[in-house]
């Protein structure tokens, strides 16, 4: 199944995304798991927060800001961008199809960053593109490949890819 963490993951490594998709879940001792973990339980405390979970999707907070419902995601750095515009994507599609239009919001609290992220025409052909491509990925019957990132030593799946 597709789901917002895969196609997080897919923009980082296939067998990341594979594994994900799979039900293998990565170290959670992991201590930039950890981190994450911490800066999604501390940021935004304040506000009123709603945490939201459906099928495939674990929406960080969702608000009303004037008459907008705005869908949040907490994010540690503003370094897999990409990724988490498409989860974004993946998660106002998929409220959309609840018939609630919302606007995105990536929320970056140690840059005191906020990125808006909209889904549009284009972006929703972008996610469905996305999309194809991850579904190419997660019906293979073993994992892709490990090929060694940059990102590997940081990776929840360090060990099970490079023990």
């Amino acid at each position: 199944m597709v789901t917002g963490s895969v196609l997080l993951s897919y923009t980082v490594c296939d067998r990341e995304a594979w594994l994900i998709a799979h039900n293998i879940e990565p170290n959670q001792n992991n201590p930039f798991i950890e981190i994450g973990r911490l800066i999604h339980t501390e940021s935004y405390k304040n506000h009123q927060i709603r945490e939201i979970s459906l099928p495939g999707i674990k929406i960080d907070m969702i608000y009303e800001q004037g008459q907008v419902v705005v869908v949040g995601e907490i994010k540690k750095s503003s370094k897999f961008l990409k990724g988490a515009r498409l989860q974004l994507l993946y998660y106002l599609s998929e409220i959309k199809k609840r018939n609630v239009d919302a606007v995105g919001r990536i929320l970056i609290p140690k840059e005191k960053k906020q990125i808006n992220v909209i889904l549009d025409e284009q972006s929703a052909n972008e996610l469905r593109e996305a999309i194809k491509n991850v579904e190419k990925i997660i019906v293979l019957p073993k994992p892709p490949q490990r090929k060694r990132t940059g990102f590997c030593s940081k990776c929840g799946y360090e060990e099970f890819c490079w023990s």
